[in-house]
């Protein structure tokens, strides 16, 4: 993970800032999740960044709020899989999102995607319901995307 990017922060008080606003984001996981890491202090990559070149179609799938992998890593991982598709589960919490909850508004979309190969057209932001007694904040809800059958 440390050697993917030469782009870690150096600062820890950039890695506090960072900790404090995700805390009031995200009071289950926010502070640990974007806490100083030990990349911040490894040495930069050896060799360069692998370009992964290939025809398939990538579907990224992230929950909102993920102890191990911040949603800006995931968003940052989509944009770096060029012509990729992201399923986002706004309020989803942990780390596994495809069926670890059955009820969870990502199991359609990936379902498909794993069934025919076909991402959908555009990236789908779906919400996962607050459980009782909590508020909602994350993002507005997309509407679904139909699965392309003509694409490929």
């Amino acid at each position: 993970m440390c050697g993917n990017t030469d782009a870690w922060p150096r600062d820890p008080e950039q890695y506090w800032r960072v900790a404090v606003r995700d805390k009031k984001r995200y009071p289950l996981y926010g502070a640990f999740a974007s806490n100083i890491t030990p990349c911040a202090f490894w040495d930069r990559p050896a060799e360069p960044v692998t370009n992964v070149n290939n025809r398939t179609p990538v579907l990224t799938v992230q929950n909102e709020r993920d102890s191990q992998t911040p949603l800006t890593s995931g968003e940052g991982l989509h944009r770096a899989m060029k012509g990729s598709r992201m399923v986002l589960a706004a309020g989803g919490e942990g780390h596994g999102v495809y069926l670890f909850d059955p009820s969870s508004c990502a199991n359609a979309p990936v379902t498909a995607y794993l069934s025919t190969g076909r991402p959908p057209y555009e990236d789908i932001t779906c919400t996962i319901p607050p459980r009782e007694g909590e508020r909602l904040t994350g993002p507005k809800p997309a509407p679904p995307f139909p699965v392309p059958t003509d694409r490929f």
